[in-house]
């Protein structure tokens, strides 16, 4: 199977990441609950498998990871919404499982979004410094 074009991939990951959000508005939520969780599984995979493929052909550049500043900033900013996908994406399958949302169950699913939250954010703060710190 030949891969998606990258603007068709692209628009798809946005898509499901706001398919997911909306429903998990509470009007919504409570309508159909699958709605927002199959939004962010399915915005999760495309995102998290994007940028696991810009990481490796990051990597495999002259001197690999930290071969130059601007290859280190680079996978800074992609592997910051790779490890955000993942984390979005066992956080919201542990969500949907259907085990109830109490105790120490429900704080790991919160303190696995959170990890996703920062790593998103760390890569755009990373992703900032490169634009306007090193003019990329």
């Amino acid at each position: 199977m030949a891969p998606l074009p990258p603007l068709i991939h692209n628009w798809c990951r946005s898509f499901f990441y706001v398919i997911g959000s909306v429903g998990f508005l509470p009007f919504l939520f409570d309508a159909s609950p699958s709605c927002g969780e199959l939004g962010f599984i399915l915005g999760s995979v495309f995102i998290g498998v994007s940028q696991s493929w810009k990481v490796a052909r990051l990597t495999r550049g002259p001197g690999g990871p930290c071969g130059s500043p601007d290859t280190a900033t680079a996978v800074g900013v992609e592997a910051g919404a790779m490890v955000g996908a993942f984390a979005f994406l066992v956080g919201t399958l542990m969500f949907a499982s259907g085990r109830p949302l109490e105790g120490g169950w429900y704080q790991r699913i919160l303190a696995i979004w959170v990890v996703g939250s920062a790593a998103f954010t760390t890569g755009s703060l990373i992703l900032g410094y490169r634009h306007f710190a090193m003019g990329l």
